[in-house]
């Protein structure tokens, strides 16, 4: 029980910097808290961006490092700082091979090429020259913005002279990037501090793959520069990924390449291409075209989004390229931070957090509270469950429409007592589950009946005799509810405290109940990764319906729940196949409750769990769809607030344990449930959750209401390339009004404004 107190603060050394760690503050928290830049996205354990090397001292690492982290890195002390506490100071290497070297040298911008619409190539003298290897990186700081290092790659080979060129592309929102692609000028000052990384070419006779998206080009480029020079013309085929035709540069310098250098091919692939424009070459996924394109390649550098390396990884692998001869650079987004002191939050707002009086604490029992009510009508029987429903729904429905929003943040002393009300959830749900598998029973199993009846003079007995088949009908429905909303939201915050057993425990069982114990595997490494992209299986796209999403989000999730959990047991050369595999105990754990219901009441009594367990799950996808329809994010961006619906609807809040605040929980997914702020500027949902997953459930209805918000939400929320997303999914939706509709249109407000 000692998770549930307070640690002590303590220090990181960071290549050299010194940070204070508050109490139950991960190291990334922190550092970014103090101006110390590690790159991130998820924040969640999920993607393995800020992976960092401890040296000395001891952290609590709050998740199962192994679903991101090799066998080697593993033993080698790597950690995640998104995922990691401090149990005493400790000394901490970002990037063990490849971090920044040597002191700043100053230099000027002496040259600027647009190579694209977006990306530009910026060309500086140095004072004295840098040594580098093609492929490296180094952080570049201009002058006017001292206080605002970014790191771009090299993108020509090293000469003897002291010139040195970046690729830049323009990040949505960026500063930096912005000034550089826009702004930046010749004669502007800067410094550069490098190299760093150890994205290099390796020696080697046999043939290369390279493959690259966006502006992870440009150390291709410098790689292909380099090798050229060197004589190194081994068999290389360069795989480039682009969203259409007018993303694609250096294409002159890669036909030069293919006359001159033998067995050497550049494949552009469009994954957006544009029907109107002429265009007879590859199109999709470029990481679609490596198995055809392979050829006998031995080694691969792969260099852009994290989603792109890791689909090319998996490929590779599955091709037989050892991981030693897999060399990649991810290109992460660096976007401004705004630091706010909360949590280590990072953009949210300052908010008043006074502190927690006994109705903070209490009014999350209204959830409890709602599942003794199902529990009595069950009971009841007749009517009196059919009413159950009708009340359980009115609860939350008129609940959200006459409490209004909540809008306060309590800061609480004893975080504890709301850990025990989630943990209180599990003996309700169980209870209530065998309540109404005990009515479909003809016997009295466990003498329950019985006991209730001496309990509350009740003939409970009796009750179940005169209830019909419409109103055991409704039973399974509200008996659904309650493993959907009690089981699955509860689950959802306990299974996100993966530094807590007691908790991941409780979760699991939890989640066993709806057949969806894989959810506490893909839910934190791969939604929170992937979340608004189109590799997001619980994401809906916009123009798709409900009931297309349930069946679509749980056969990717589940495969998504297994790829995960399988790789995590082959990095660790453990059988695939065995007790060792979370998602297969998880199927086993909802098969103890298939088999208890059978003990209970036959295959009556199966009957009646499988399909309130499916309508539970069921429920999660709903509440999936209404979370992040519609809505997209370049896979290399960080989650921000944007990018999920929120609501702040009081009854949503109190009995669904902040839930409704999703905007906070995808910003920053290691924040308890009680810490989640209301955040009015984030995209607002439809209304209360129950109140929307009834909207949802009439799909023209739900479709005719979020077609303007959608709208609203290109406008006021969208970035510039976010907007080109938005574009190509309203092309593909099927939905008229936004077939011709072009986000565009708003870049255009923009620059006027």
């Amino acid at each position: 029980m000692n998770f549930l107190h307070g640690r002590s603060l303590h220090q990181a050394e960071i290549n050299g910097q010194t940070i204070t760690v508050e109490p139950d503050e991960t190291l990334l928290e922190a550092a970014q808290r103090q101006n110390i830049n590690i790159p991130s996205i998820c924040r969640v354990g999920g993607c393995g961006t800020c992976k960092c090397k401890l040296k000395s001292g001891k952290v609590d690492e709050l998740t199962e490092t192994a679903y991101l982290l090799t066998e080697r890195e593993i033993s080698d002390g790597f950690i995640l700082a998104c995922q990691s506490r401090l149990r005493s100071d400790v000394k901490i290497e970002l990037d063990r091979e490849g971090a920044i070297d040597g002191p700043p040298v100053k230099g000027v911008i002496v040259g600027k090429q647009m190579l694209t619409h977006d990306i530009a190539r910026i060309d500086i003298q140095l004072d004295t020259p840098i040594r580098y290897r093609a492929g490296q990186f180094a952080e570049v700081t201009l002058t006017s913005m001292w206080d605002a290092p970014r790191s771009y790659s090299f993108s020509a080979a090293p000469g003897n002279d002291r010139q040195v060129s970046f690729t830049v592309r323009r990040v949505p929102g960026g500063r930096v990037s912005g000034h550089l692609v826009d702004q930046a000028h010749v004669g502007e000052s800067v410094a550069v501090r490098g190299p760093g990384g150890h994205f290099y070419m390796r020696p080697g006779r046999g043939p290369v793959l390279m493959v690259a998206g966006g502006s992870g080009l440009a150390p291709i480029l410098a790689m292909l520069q380099d090798m050229k020079r060197s004589g190194d013309t081994r068999p290389v085929t360069v795989l480039f990924g682009a969203r259409s035709q007018k993303d694609l540069y250096a294409l002159d310098e890669m036909a030069a390449y293919e006359k001159d250098w033998p067995n050497f091919r550049f494949v552009p692939v469009l994954s957006e291409a544009d029907p109107s424009s002429p265009w007879d070459g590859r199109t999709g996924l470029v990481t679609e075209h490596i198995p055809e394109l392979l050829g006998g390649a031995t080694s691969a550098y792969l260099c852009g989004p994290p989603a792109m390396i890791d689909s090319a990884i998996a490929v590779l692998r599955q091709r037989g390229i050892a991981d030693t001869n897999l060399h990649a650079d991810r290109f992460v987004d660096q976007a401004p931070k705004l630091h706010t002191g909360f949590y280590g939050a990072v953009g949210l707002p300052t908010v008043e957090r006074v502190p927690a009086n006994i109705l903070d604490y209490l009014k999350f029992f209204l959830l409890h509270g709602a599942g003794i009510g199902a529990l009595v009508s069950i009971l009841a029987g007749g009517a009196y469950t059919s009413l159950g429903l009708l009340g359980f729904l009115a609860f939350y429905v008129g609940g959200d429409a006459l409490l209004g929003n909540d809008t306060r943040t309590p800061k609480y002393k004893s975080p504890w007592i709301l850990t025990v009300q989630l943990w209180f959830i599990l003996p309700l749900v169980a209870l209530i589950v065998f309540a109404y598998i005990w009515t479909l029973s003809s016997g009295d199993p466990l003498g329950f009946g019985a006991w209730v009846a001496h309990l509350t003079h009740y003939d409970v007995l009796a009750a179940r005799e005169a209830t019909g088949f419409w109103h055991h009908l409704t039973g399974g429905i509200l008996t659904g509810f309650v493993i959907g909303v009690l089981g699955t939201i509860t689950a959802h915050e306990l299974t996100h405290r993966t530094w807590e057993p007691v908790s991941m425990f409780i979760g699991r069982w939890l989640l066993s109940f709806s057949f969806d114990v894989g959810f506490a595997i893909e839910h934190v490494y791969g939604h929170h990764r992937y979340v608004s992209t189109e590799h997001d299986p619980a994401t809906a796209p916009r123009g798709r319906n409900v009931y297309q999403h349930i069946v679509i989000s749980t056969i990717r999730g589940n495969a998504s729940a297994w790829r995960i959990e399988a790789e995590r047991l082959k990095r660790k050369h453990l059988p695939v196949i065995s007790l060792r595999n979370a998602y297969i105990r998880g199927l086993l754990m909802s098969a103890v409750l298939v088999a208890i219901a059978y003990w209970m009441a036959g295959w009556i009594g199966v009957l009646g769990f499988t399909g309130s367990a499916l309508w539970g799950k069921s429920l999660l996808e709903i509440v999936n769809y209404m979370e992040h329809y519609g809505m997209v994010r370049a896979p290399d961006q960080a989650v921000q607030l944007r990018h999920s619906w929120n609501t702040n609807a009081r009854m949503s809040s109190w009995a669904m344990f902040n839930l409704s605040r999703h905007s906070h929980h995808h910003a920053q997914g290691e924040v308890p449930y009680q810490n989640l702020m209301p955040l009015p500027e984030a995209p607002t949902m439809a209304a209360g959750y129950l109140t929307t997953i009834l909207l949802t459930m009439i799909p023209p209805l739900w479709q005719r209401m979020m077609i303007p918000k959608l709208m609203e939400w290109d406008r006021h929320y969208a970035t510039p390339e976010e907007r080109e997303l938005a574009l190509r999914a309203n092309q593909k939706s099927g939905l008229k009004a936004l077939r011709f509709y072009d986000p565009r249109q708003w870049n255009k407000e923009l620059a006027a404004g």
